[in-house]
């Protein structure tokens, strides 16, 4: 089943992941350099593709880490790349504009469902955006909170079923190519095991959303979860060089299991673009192979089948002095 294996094959990323972070943190901060730099030049021409710049930049920070990510794994395997690193960020940057504009859709869509199912009005609108996120979110629940919690659900799974589907994509980006060898085809391969991937990328978004949890529980586990606790507590109320000076073993550990937490949850989506890839590139060669062997099959027996009796050749000067012999008779 490929949702166990690429569970399993995800820590084969993860570490070689962990070996480029120091890489990849310099990469996603050119990156934000180079949209930071688009973005302030496109201001003065028009504020419609300054926010879309803004949005595929944002999401294509997320998707840049998959492609890194689905390329060691498809180099593990063996597959061959047709492209550079620097060849990642066009793909990154029009698969994260696609997916970004669904989101968009999506919660624009929620939302506008929501209020049309509740009695808020237009004015009820104006004074919830001044409202703090938290304080807005409990409102908005507590106006209808079967709509609300359906619509969160519904929402949710969208998001997540998207990003599901472009997980295979995202891995023939990553190396340039189709499994078939061509040049990589945008959005091909897009929905593919559809179900594995939904839950797989459910599984790296729980792991996101509780990778503090976790890292506290595992620091308790350490002996440092006292000490870290008393960290946290002081880098709150802590600022510029007095919160570096409490920066100590505890934290640096508590941030080293983030970071592994956030890169694993990346492993999980990675390993399961690269599973699909590898399926398909299989069931291609498969199917050369099995074309190949009915072609040689076929030439052999041409070769081997008894050759054809040969005819004499007609003279036709011959048969017809024959015919005026008869005749003469």
């Amino acid at each position: 089943m490929t949702l166990l294996r690429a569970i399993l094959f995800s820590f084969a990323i993860l570490w070689r992941l962990v070996l480029v972070f120091p890489f990849l943190i310099i990469g996603l901060a050119l990156f934000g350099l180079i949209a930071a730099i688009l973005m302030f030049l496109l201001t003065f021409v028009s504020p419609v593709l300054t926010f879309l710049v803004a949005l595929s930049f944002g999401v294509a920070a997320s998707v840049l880490p998959v492609m890194i990510g689905a390329r060691l794994g498809l180099q593990a395997k063996g597959a061959s790349t047709r492209n550079s690193i620097l060849g990642l960020i066009l793909p990154a940057v029009g698969y994260g504009l696609f997916e970004a504009i669904c989101v968009v859709l999506i919660i624009a869509s929620a939302t506008a469902v929501y209020f049309l199912a509740t009695p808020l009005t237009l004015q009820d609108l104006a004074q919830l955006q001044s409202m703090d996120p938290d304080l807005l979110v409990q409102q908005l629940m507590s106006v209808s909170p079967a709509i609300g919690l359906s619509l969160l659900w519904v929402g949710g799974i969208l998001v997540i079923g998207l990003r599901a589907a472009f997980l295979m994509p995202f891995a023939g980006a990553s190396v340039g190519a189709d499994p078939s060898g061509r040049a990589h085809t945008p959005f091909y391969g897009f929905g593919s095991e559809f179900l594995s991937m939904l839950i797989l990328v459910a599984m790296s978004y729980i792991l996101w959303a509780f990778t503090v949890p976790i890292a506290i529980a595992i620091s308790f586990l350490l002996g440092f979860g006292d000490d870290l606790v008393a960290a946290l507590a002081q880098l709150d109320v802590a600022q510029g060089a007095a919160a570096l000076e409490l920066l100590g073993l505890e934290t640096a550990v508590f941030i080293g299991i983030s970071v592994l937490l956030y890169l694993l949850g990346f492993s999980l989506q990675c390993a399961g673009g690269v599973l699909i890839y590898m399926n398909q590139a299989e069931d291609v060669a498969d199917q050369q192979n099995a074309f190949d062997l009915s072609m040689d099959a076929h030439l052999a027996a041409t070769s081997s089948a008894p050759p054809e009796p040969q005819t004499q050749p007609v003279d036709v000067m011959e048969l017809i002095r024959s015919r005026m012999e008869q005749n003469k008779r």
